[in-house]
């Protein structure tokens, strides 16, 4: 375990720096304040599991970041290790959390947000936030964990965005509610929908079927000559939309997006689709398994069928991935809305779907 001690004007300044030199994975073990020469001085001591050793004899980078770790023989167990470990170091400190440190509105948002699903790491982090500044409110350093970029053409200016996430999780619904919005807005676009996942029939039917009904041109691809084929002839359209497929445990999107020849597409954006109904421990493996650098906003879907939303938080503090959508309800129209603050906001704090926004 790699243990360092960092040292800054505030808590906040001092988290960018572990986070900047140890990555989200690391764990804050103490935190302490001091006076020097009358001005304060905030000084934490965080830990990191030591790099494993890679078949090359160099090591191998975050179990978080390198995906083809996760393959290695016991990795897995190691990593459920790890975080037991990290599970335990949170108890120790937990009774550092004073919260009679903080004003009543304070300590009963951050009583919620325990209640709520959002993990310890984070609500410590947000405790030392709020301890240091008795008038904000919590949604300043949520907003700093959790940012937004609503999915719209002007946000993402890009032709070229593929959904990916678990089996399940509801990409092929998402993807058609993305092209239909397009369609809305936009009405003369030429819009492009491609299956990268030619083995599921039914996923298939279904998109070809409305992509019929919407005048919207269908595309396959099996394998990498498909996928050039198809990238040689992107000015052909306005937007290409790729419904990729959801991954076995031991296939890391990386992988899939080389073997796929996707890696390829230049301006490509990929946003991977998750529900808060998944537990933390399930959230933690997609997240390491559909980490990429072409990852670039996370979408929440099946928001109806949740009954917490702290997972969305965890996520977006653990990844630093914007929310770019929310998605609910059965059908394809006004079941997907752009993300923006209010409503995660009226989402985690008061279960209100984004209905209204809905179109």
């Amino acid at each position: 375990m790699q243990v360092k001690t960092y040292r800054g004007a505030n808590s906040e300044e001092v988290i960018r720096q572990i986070k900047a030199e140890l990555g989200p994975e690391a764990v804050i073990l103490d935190t302490k304040t001091h006076r020097n020469n009358g001005s304060s001085c905030c000084e934490m001591t965080a830990a990191l599991e030591e790099s494993v050793p890679g078949n090359n004899g160099t090591a191998a980078s975050s179990p978080f970041g390198d995906a083809a770790a996760n393959s290695m023989p016991g990795w897995g167990q190691w990593h459920q290790e790890w975080n037991a470990i990290k599970e335990h170091l949170g108890a120790l400190l937990r009774p550092q959390m004073d919260l009679s440190r903080l004003v009543p509105r304070q300590r009963l948002a951050l009583e919620y947000l325990e209640r709520e699903g959002v993990s310890l790491e984070v609500v410590l982090e947000i405790f030392r936030s709020l301890s240091e500044d008795p008038d904000s409110s919590v949604l300043a350093p949520l907003e700093r964990m959790l940012g937004v970029k609503p999915l719209n053409s002007k946000k993402w200016p890009g032709k070229m965005h593929g959904v990916v996430g678990p089996h399940g999780v509801g990409k092929t619904s998402v993807l058609l509610r993305m092209a239909m919005r397009l369609r809305k807005e936009q009405p003369g676009l030429s819009i492009c929908l491609v299956n990268a996942d030619s083995r599921r029939s039914q996923g298939k039917l279904v998109l070809k079927h409305y992509a019929d009904l919407s005048d919207i041109t269908y595309r396959e691809t099996s394998d990498p000559e498909d996928m050039a084929r198809l990238l040689a002839e992107t000015d052909k359209y306005d937007a290409i939309l790729f419904d990729l497929p959801g991954l076995g445990r031991d296939m890391p999107l990386e992988r899939f997006l080389s073997t796929s020849g996707l890696d390829q597409a230049k301006g490509l954006h990929l946003h991977l689709a998750l529900s808060p109904q998944y537990s933390q421990e399930q959230l933690r493996a997609f997240l390491r398994q559909y980490r990429s650098p072409l990852v670039c906003s996370l979408i929440w879907t099946k928001l109806d069928e949740a009954f917490n939303y702290g997972g969305m938080v965890n996520a977006a503090q653990a990844t630093g991935l914007p929310t770019s959508a929310l998605s609910c309800g059965p059908g394809l129209t006004a079941t997907l809305v752009p993300a923006k603050h209010s409503l995660v906001w009226r989402l985690l704090f008061k279960h209100q779907l984004p209905d209204g926004e809905l179109s």
